[in-house]
Formats: structure tokens, sequence, C-alpha cells
């Protein structure tokens, strides 16, 4: 099912049926926020403000500083750090340069992070001095032939690098940039072909698979969610800057509509900035719409409460479990959330308690969720934005602008779009679908068939267009907003010599979303105990990939082909809750 945005009176009707994309870098988008927004404050870390002028410049700056070091177009630059303000600078640096940027997860182990790094052929690595021995110690198994390293000293400014000393060759981020040039220059960059992002994401079967993003793609996405969030179209200036225009130059009747004008939203997330959610929702799309982002160290409930009334937040970026702890917070009731205007939730169904919890803690707000994956860039589908238009519980809203959804049988044979209201997997079409994935052509065609993007997620779009998810991803699991994937744990249980068989589900817990639990065949004759078992596995895993249980079995169930059947341990599952 297509909807025909003409004859939907829940799309702003203000703004054409089919978007016109720029045809411009990702940095157009950089350098036209600075046109526009230049002394206002970008983010606020630790009650320090940093201004747009200040980005910009840094990012020139570095920008310069790695094409002293060789690096341009066609080359690939992964970022191992923390949320920390250099990461903005260091994120824009990679892509002004013509270089494709590349997220690491900075608490990565060692197999993990020697793989990605090597998959992405990265020639540069920009790691914090709180990690940097992770990426010491797997740099003689890699490609990487330079190391950049920030830390605390350099938070603010150039003046005070991190000492590198004590790793041979390596850079300071602060130093380089000090001795560089903050002017200009023109990569070469060609929007629909060059890439922008290499963004990783796993499955439940092989490695992690590189997700390719062009320039086109991200610039694509960023106007979709200009477009359906604030009601803004992008221009393009003769110096090739873009900017973005609310199409209502009528501010009380735009402020009715939109609730948060271009200009005047602050957000704030608990997203980590190398997570697709924390890279669009807190590096890119604020940017373009003048947006002041509040950059928490992490998500510390108490501190998070505070942030939102002493700034006067306005729109709130989360995932299920962050809002399910706060609305158990012991006082959260004597907090002033007057200012709220917007509450976004993703990465897993919002119940209908929850969501209407939400809506009695921030009256003023509208409150809504969205779906999208990193195939897609990031957006697909959100919550109607416009004041007036409908909001269905239960659902993630409406197709954005330029976006086909439909969804088809699980056969896996037949394209047709089903009829609606039954459910199927969710296929894609639209500017934000990625090229394909790095050095994977038969999963990249297995995944794009005939100008559709295959998700893998079941859904089901009613008689007016919107999208349910019914289910992940098949055997991916969501655990406090990050995705889980099983078969990355399933090869370290299986790495113990007392293990003969693991196979790891999704318990769906709530206020979490799902934990990893894990079925064990041990080998005949060992005193392997399930704590133990436990205690190896999770030294090995990222923090979100912990097993929560663990149970041994004699035998798994199996399907009619002689395969394990994890559908069927997840109903024996189910059924003991």
């Amino acid at each position: 099912m297509n909807v025909k945005l003409s004859k939907r009176e829940n799309y702003d009707q203000d703004l054409p049926e089919v978007l016109d994309i720029p045809n411009v870098s990702a940095g157009a988008i950089l350098k036209g926020s600075v046109k526009q927004y230049g002394p206002k404050d970008a983010y606020i870390y630790r009650d320090t403000r940093i201004t747009y002028d200040q980005i910009y410049t840094e990012a020139k700056r570095f920008a310069n500083a790695l094409r002293t070091l060789g690096v341009g177009r066609g080359m690939t630059v992964s970022t191992h750090l923390p949320t920390c303000p250099q990461y903005v600078a260091a994120y824009y640096g990679i892509i002004l340069s013509g270089a494709a940027y590349s997220p690491l997860n900075p608490y990565l182990p060692a197999g993990d992070l020697t793989y990605q790094l090597n998959d992405s052929e990265t020639k540069v690595v920009i790691t914090h001095e709180s990690v940097a021995k992770s990426i010491q110690e797997v740099l003689a198994d890699t490609g990487v032939q330079q190391v950049i390293m920030t830390g605390e000293s350099e938070i603010y400014s150039n003046e005070t690098p991190a000492d590198v000393s004590t790793f041979d060759g390596w850079h300071s981020f602060a130093a380089l940039k000090a001795a560089a040039s903050d002017e200009e220059f023109d990569p070469g960059i060609d929007p629909q072909e060059d890439l922008v992002h290499i963004a990783y994401t796993g499955g439940t079967t092989g490695s992690p698979k590189g997700v390719m993003i062009t320039h086109a793609n991200l610039v694509s996405n960023i106007t979709q969610i200009a477009a359906w969030t604030a009601g803004a179209l992008p221009v393009v200036d003769e110096d090739g800057a873009l900017r973005f225009v609310a199409v209502d130059q009528d501010r009380e009747s735009y402020k009715k509509k939109y609730l948060i004008p271009l200009g005047e939203e602050i957000r704030l997330s608990p997203s980590p900035l190398f997570h697709i959610t924390g890279g669009i929702g807190m590096i890119v799309s604020p940017m373009a719409q003048g947006v002041t982002t509040l950059l928490p160290d992490r998500f510390v409930p108490a501190q998070f409460l505070e942030l939102m009334e002493k700034y006067k937040v306005s729109s709130i970026n989360g995932a299920p479990a962050m809002w399910n702890v706060l609305l158990n917070l012991p006082g959260i009731d004597s907090y002033d959330f007057s200012a709220i205007r917007n509450i976004s939730s993703g990465a897993a169904p919002l119940s209908q308690k929850e969501m209407g919890l939400l809506k009695e803690m921030f009256p003023n707000a509208r409150v809504g969720e969205g779906y999208g994956l990193t195939e897609a860039t990031a957006s697909v589908a959100g919550s109607v934005m416009i004041s007036g238009g409908v909001h269905k519980i239960g659902t993630v809203g409406l197709p954005t602008y330029n976006t086909e959804i439909k969804v088809v049988s699980l056969d896996g044979i037949s394209e047709e779009p089903l009829p609606s209201g039954e459910s199927g997997e969710i296929c894609i079409k639209g500017p934000q679908v990625m090229k394909g994935y790095l050095n994977k052509p038969e999963e990249t065609a297995a995944t794009l068939r005939g100008g559709w993007l295959h998700t893998g997620d079941i859904g089901i779009i009613d008689e007016e267009g919107y999208l349910a998810i019914v289910d992940r991803k098949k055997e991916m699991l969501i655990y406090n907003g990050y995705n889980v994937y099983p078969s990355r744990i399933e090869e370290v249980i299986v790495s113990h010599p007392a293990v003969q068989n693991a196979i790891v589900i999704g318990k769906p817990v709530e206020g979490v979303g799902e934990i990893p639990k894990a079925f064990v065949i041990v080998k005949p004759g060992s005193t392997l105990s399930v704590v133990e078992l436990m205690t190896y596995t999770n030294e090995r895993v990222v923090h979100y990939s912990k097993v929560r249980e663990l149970e041994f079995m004699e035998q798994f169930p199996m399907t009619a082909a002689g395969k394990i059947s994890k559908i069927h341990l997840k109903k024996m599952e189910l059924e003991n809750q």
C-alpha cells in the first residue's frame, strides 16, 4: 500500500507531495547551518556552551589536518569515541575531507573491533584516552596507519593537547587542529556515488555488515526529516551552502502547526553518538534545524531530569527502556516539564500504558514514535507531527516524504503488496535507502531487490497507511534500545571448551524489551556450572549483549528440516513466564 500524500490530511498540505532533494555533499548541511545559526549555541556539554561557528571552525581545521595525513576522497576514517564535543568536530571534519566516517562502539571486544577496522579498510582511527588501550592492543592486526587520540584536556581548547608520548607515532587531536588551516576546500565529492557513512549492523548469522550510505542518501534523509518534523524545505545558496527554511513564514501559525519552530528547539537524548540514533539525531539533523543539543556523558536518570528542567528542554528522544526508568523514578512529579513540546520514542514499541503515562507526565508535548534502520540512513516513518494530525497508538506512523512502504509475504517469493491488515515483511523504497553492504555483493542482492529494501522486520499497514511493527528482525533482539545479535553471543559461548552447542533468544521483559537468554548443551562429563559459563561469556561481549539468563539442556528442539527451532524455544519460554 502506497500513501498518496496529496490525499492525506496528516501530511502538511503546504509542502509538495514529492520533495526536491538537492544534489550536494553532506558538508553543505554544516555550511548552511553556520550561515543561519553561527553564533547560536549548537551544544551544551557539562554546562559549557559551544556555538555553530566553533563547531565549523574545528571541523574545517580537522579536515585540513586529515589532508596533511594523506586522507581524502574514497578513504575511511573510524571514530572510537564515547560521547564528547570532540566527536562532533571529528565527524564533520571527516566528511568535509571527503573521507567516509565509520563509527566504532568504543566498548567493542577485540575481535569485533579488529574485524570492523579491517573490513572498512580504515587507515586512520580517532580514539579517546579512556579507551585507547583497546586500539593499541589490536593495532598490529589491522591496516590502520595513523591513530589520533583526544581526551579530557582537549574538550574545549586546542591549547592543552592530550599526552600521546606513551603511544608510538600517535597524534593529539587538538595538536593536529592547532597546526591546521581553517580554510574551506573542495574534496571533489560525487554525492550520488561517494560514501559518507560506513555504519556496521550485525545479523543473526555471519559477520557484521558495513552499510554504505552515500552523501545523497544522507542529504535526502535530513531533507525528509526537516520537512516531516518542521515543515521546512531545502535551499541551496550560490556558495553551495544547504539551508532549511520553513514554508510557513507566519510565525504564529507556524508555531501552532509544528509546536517547535526552526531554531528554537532544545534537544536531549541518551543515545551514544556512535549509535545511528545518536549520530543522526544529535549530530546531523539538529545542525540542519538550528537545534541546541544537550550532550550527556551517559544516561543517569536524576541528572537527565535535572538537565530537562534546568535548560527548559523542548524535545526528548529515547527508547522505551529509558521512559520506563523515568516514569518510575521517585520524585518525578516534583519536576517542571512545561517547556517540553515533543516526546519521541524508538528502537522498540511503546505499550499503551507507557504512552498514556508519558502524555500525563508531559501534558504540553506531542508524544510519538518512529521507525528507521541503518540500511535506510535513519528515518523511514514517524508519528504525524502537524497539529491536528492523527496519531494512532500502536503504530509508528506514516511513511515520511519521498518514501514508499509495503509489506510482502514472508515466503520470500512474492513481491506483491499484501492487503491492508495482513502482516508481512516490511519493504522500503526511497532516496535514503543504502547503496549496499560493503564487500558483500550477495547480501546486497538479497536485501535490495527490485528497488526495494527488504528489512526482515514484520509489520502491518492499515487502510489509512499507518505502519505497525509486529516483530523485529527475526533473530535480532532489542535490549534497552540496543541491537543485540544472538549469533555473536553464541560464538563466544561455544568457544568454551566444555560447551557442545548454544542457542540465544530474546526473552521479553517489561521495561527493557528483551534480554538475551542462552540455552546450552555441554559436553558429556562436564562439570561446568551456569555461573561459570555466564561469567566466561559476559567477560567477552559488549555490556548490552551480556547473557542475563542461561539454561542447560540435553537436546534442542528441531524442525522437520533438521534445524534447531528457535521458534519452539521462544514459545516454550513464553509459556513458562
